[in-house]
């Protein structure tokens, strides 16, 4: 005889204060809990229906056929049996339900924040191998959730399959993993860092464990594209390391890169880690140790190999001559950066490189002229730049908000400096692009003599109140 709602709700409170089921919830075993629910009357049908899990699946997680891994599965089932806290916590979820999966990143766009969620999201990005624009990003997400209830098939049991057994990496494997490393660059752009740090740490413990599973051989061309993706996902790790306030951390990470570069023969990783390097000391003021640093990524890659890389890193160089004042040196570097720009394709270039579009390439130009005095060149740039973001892109525009104020300042405009950087202090709070802080710091000191007039004044107060919320946050 078929049990009714309340009779169903008595037996799984009933059940869930039994020490059998909080030693496989401890376990993260779902199966179990399955199967002792069953034993007391609750059928698979039933455990579907609230759920909202196929009784076919509710039926292969009894039995053990498939291993559930996502946590949206793990949710959806504590969600729809109205497991209690204790149980919750045991699977790895808040103590009670809730929206806590998501990440609202602009104007109602929404982003899981699930680690295995964002493997796949950042897989399926990747594998697009083009820029996102906001209508096709809300598709995609709106697609994930088909995308996760096939987690135990396809491109998983592949991954899964490898990591069980790594000699048996294959070519869809190691694509997989491609994808996903470049996927992650993309959302890099789009996500606070600590919304996608740990999926990506997850994505490189992967790769870490299927390599250590396989011999080093120098002619095998799958395991040196897999070295590549370490590589590459690496120096993205340090750049979001940097961004957390983890500076050892960062550390670490590009010295695994490092060595990455070294065993794939691929010098462009070195390149970039020092590129991405170079904005630690940059934004503590020390302009000649980040020259230096670039400097040194210029020389490690090889010229033509990678335009995009070159472009990048020569208009970094030229920003930083210019913070020290070196006009000369600037202009010459940017004149690289421009020659390397034109012929360079950063869509069909390295991974990190995909950033280095017309408007973030401008925004190295905004920045260079107006600290070597050529401001109207600089903010004809900048407005041409604002005016052509999207709401995706909105990490961009506090960058370039700043470059405009030091501009200002620069042409002695404090009221409209004062106004630009205000803007952009609030991309930095509502991006949470704490990297960028340092920046809204340095003009908060060049403004600060004019602190009696309203709009510094307004600065002032708003970024005192941002410096606590950075520090104040677990980021």
């Amino acid at each position: 005889m078929t049990m009714d709602q309340e009779r169903v709700r008595h037996v799984l409170e009933t059940v869930f204060a039994r020490q059998d089921v909080e030693d496989v919830c401890k376990q993260r075993d779902l199966g179990g809990v399955i199967r002792i629910l069953t034993k007391y009357g609750i059928t698979q049908g039933q455990i579907a229906n609230l759920t909202g899990i196929p009784q076919g699946r509710v039926s292969e997680y009894k039995s053990g056929k498939r291993v559930p891994t996502a946590k949206h599965t793990f949710e959806s089932f504590a969600d729809g049996l109205g497991m209690p806290g204790h149980l919750r916590r045991h699977l790895g979820l808040a103590s009670s339900g809730g929206g806590g999966g998501v990440r609202v990143v602009s104007d109602g766009v929404q982003i899981p924040t699930d680690t295995f969620d964002l493997q796949l999201f950042a897989e399926a990005i990747g594998k697009r191998g083009e820029p996102l624009k906001r209508r096709e990003l809300l598709a995609m997400v709106g697609q994930l959730g088909a995308q996760s209830a096939l987690a135990q098939s396809e491109a998983w049991e592949k991954v899964a399959f490898a990591l069980s057994r790594p000699s048996a990496i294959d070519e869809a494997v190691v694509r997989e993993m491609e994808a996903r490393a470049a996927g992650f660059h993309r959302l890099e752009e789009m996500l606070p860092a600590h919304t996608i740090f740990r999926g990506l740490a997850a994505h490189l413990n992967e790769v870490g464990t299927i390599l250590n599973g396989t011999a080093t051989d120098p002619k095998d061309e799958l395991r040196r594209r897999l070295i590549v993706v370490a590589g590459e996902s690496s120096v993205l790790a340090g750049w979001i390391a940097t961004d957390l306030g983890n500076i050892s951390a960062a550390r670490n990470f590009y010295d695994t890169a490092e060595k990455a570069s070294k065993e794939a023969d691929d010098p462009a990783i070195i390149a970039c880690a020092f590129g991405y390097r170079s904005y630690i000391p940059s934004g503590k003021g020390n302009h000649g140790r980040a020259r230096a640093l670039l400097t040194t990524a210029l020389q490690h890659l090889p010229k033509d190999t990678s335009p995009g890389t070159t472009s990048w890193l020569a208009a970094r160089h030229a920003e930083e001559s210019a913070a020290l004042g070196e006009s000369e040196a600037a202009l010459q570097s940017w004149e690289e950066a421009r020659e390397a720009f034109n012929i360079a394709d950063p869509e069909e270039d390295r991974v990190w490189t995909r950033f280095l579009d017309r408007d973030r390439f401008d925004s190295f130009a905004i920045s260079t002229y107006a600290q070597i005095g050529r401001l109207n060149e600089a903010e004809a740039v900048a407005h041409a730049v604002i005016s052509r973001l999207s709401e995706v892109e909105r990490k961009r525009a506090g960058i370039i908000l700043g470059d405009i104020a030091t501009a200002h300042i620069v042409h002695g405009s404090v009221q409209e400096a004062a106004r630009a950087a205000r803007e952009g202090l609030a991309v930095i709070r509502e991006t949470e692009s704490g990297i960028w802080l340092p920046r809204f710091i340095v003009l908060g000191e060049a403004l600060r003599r004019w602190q009696t007039q309203p709009p510094v004044r307004a600065f002032l107060e708003e970024l005192a109140v941002t410096k606590r919320q950075f520090s104040a946050s677990p980021r």
